[in-house]
């Protein structure tokens, strides 16, 4: 395996690309298994703590939400001290968080904690990148996020089976209790393997403050305007019958709080997020690609474990199954596209990947029904993870080479932040397109969107299997998730449009015409 050293320093000791993957990686596997197993007993979190399904989402969303306040500060913060540093405080914090988690009795307490598990984990996912560039070259470089996809992959198949099983045998909060000895272990190896990683910068610059106040406000506030839309049907809602009003005023604070963002951004002599690297396309592309890429894959992730517990009556192991197809996937997929973001232009590999992710969403609109077999919703599930693997590795190394070497972990702290508004906006937003889409085909009573067939095999296998769980409406229930399919499918057409006109990768414009030459 090859060998490489420091970017900024030839006299850094050589680290293997799997030695190093392996150090850095142990902190992508932490908050991607954390992911998946919560996502899997999200339902046995909601039945064991006797909370509705939209309040449940804030376990969810309180974890992504920490992240996006904090992905670029703890970005910031490794460029100006030491990556490999901030990156062990956040195992340690992530990992104390996870203890706490496994002793919380009520949803109040788990969001508490899980606020916490988010901080440690912007100091893993928004470092860890940040070293792994630190110590390739831009021809290995796509090798090892390779590499790192597919041990994030790893993390995602082992999760829905492993939180399937925790769920069905354990208390849920062994869930969280399993990320302890790992982050234990991770300190140690991490500290062993990696070597010194001293600022980035000569002369350490202020913190920009106000303007990380001003972006996780903005993050959180839009964020949290559709989520607050997602109950304005509920019978018992936090604000009453002025649900909507406070939807739109969240809605509009946030576009304030971006507008004051770039504002000051522009005016302070050190800002947290350079504006300027938007002014390169395949920057900006590639982080707006990948906030539209997690927001599809929420549907898959968040609403369907959902629906075949719900609806198709299956326990959370067999949930697990059906969802095991997208990891697996998007493990194959990962180190395939990442060996070829070295030899193919970026913008052909992500175009594809989002168009395959699109055709996906279309499959799942016109396939979902009542009495949908199991073998549809897998297939569903492998073409969400081809499309991802696809994605991911090509576009990060195409955002990673695209920004300038005193940035890389602000860089990352980008992508992390993408990665997560797009997994909390998809979770708020399939939330409220799915209950708004349900309360609609309620209304409309005499629309008959399924064979009464289907209706009738729907109720024989979900009673006979599940008794005492009535589902008030299959009918509309299976409409509105066609209706979400549907939806995010346009988010995803849009997008894969988008992803092409990035621009091409200049380092491989730069080798074709050696080559001619």
């Amino acid at each position: 395996m090859e060998s490489v050293t420091g970017n900024n320093n030839s006299s850094k000791p050589q680290i293997k690309i799997w030695v190093l993957v392996s150090a850095t990686g142990l902190g992508a596997f932490l908050a991607s298994l954390d992911g998946t197993i919560v996502f899997i007993g999200l339902k046995t979190i909601r039945d064991s703590l006797g909370v509705s399904q939209n309040a449940v989402q804030w376990v969810i969303l309180s974890y992504l939400l920490t992240m996006i306040a904090f992905s670029t500060i703890a970005g910031d913060l490794g460029d100006r001290f030491s990556n490999k540093l901030i990156f062990q405080i956040g195992m340690a914090i992530f990992s104390l968080a996870s203890l706490l988690c496994f002793f919380a009795k009520t949803l109040l307490a788990l969001i508490i904690f899980r606020v916490l598990q988010g901080i440690g984990a912007t100091g893993l996912v928004a470092n860890g990148m940040a070293i792994i560039t630190r110590f390739t070259t831009k021809q290995n470089r796509g090798l090892a996020i390779g590499l790192n996809s597919l041990i994030i992959a790893l993390a995602l198949s082992i999760g829905p089976i492993l939180g399937g099983v925790i769920t069905v045998y354990l208390r849920w909060g062994w869930i969280f209790l399993i990320n302890v000895p790992i982050g234990i272990a991770g300190l140690f190896w991490v500290q062993v393997i990696i070597p010194k990683t001293p600022p980035i910068e000569e002369k350490r610059r202020k913190a920009d403050v106000l303007g990380s106040t001003f972006l996780a406000l903005f993050l959180f506030l839009m964020v949290f305007s559709f989520s607050i839309f997602a109950s304005i049907f509920d019978e018992v809602s936090l604000f009453g019958s002025y649900t909507a009003t406070w939807s739109v005023i969240c809605l509009g604070m946030s576009i304030l709080c971006l507008i004051a963002f770039v504002l000051w951004e522009r005016k302070t002599e050190n800002p947290l997020v350079d504006l300027s690297m938007f002014k390169n396309r395949r920057f900006a592309v590639g982080i707006f690609s990948a906030i539209f890429a997690y927001l599809g894959l929420c549907v898959i992730i968040f609403q369907l474990p959902l629906f075949v517990q719900d609806v198709l009556g299956l326990s959370q192991i067999e949930t697990g199954l059906i969802i095991l197809g997208t990891p697996i996937a998007m493990a194959i997929t990962a180190v395939i596209s990442g060996y070829l973001s070295g030899r193919i232009d970026a913008k052909y590999i992500t175009t594809l990947g989002i168009g395959i992710m699109t055709l996906s969403l279309v499959f799942g609109a016109v396939f979902t029904r009542a009495n949908v077999k199991n073998w549809v919703l897998v297939i569903i599930a492998i073409i969400i993870g081809i499309a991802l693997g696809a994605f991911i590795a090509p576009n990060n190394t195409s955002v990673m080479s695209s920004s300038p070497e005193n940035k890389l972990g602000v860089a990352n702290g980008m992508l992390s932040l993408s990665t997560n508004f797009g997994f909390s906006l998809g979770t708020a937003l399939a939330t409220s397109v799915f209950i708004y889409s349900q309360n609609f085909f309620k209304r409309k009573i005499g629309v008959i969107f399924e064979d009464p067939a289907n209706l009738f095999v729907f109720s024989q296998n979900s009673f006979q299997r599940r008794i005492g769980i009535i589902i008030e409406n299959p009918v509309t229930y299976v409409a509105a998730m066609k209706v979400l399919f549907a939806v995010f499918a346009v988010f995803m057409f849009f997008s894969t449009i988008f992803s092409y006109f990035r621009g091409p990768d200049p380092f491989k414009r730069r080798e074709k015409m050696k080559k001619r030459n």
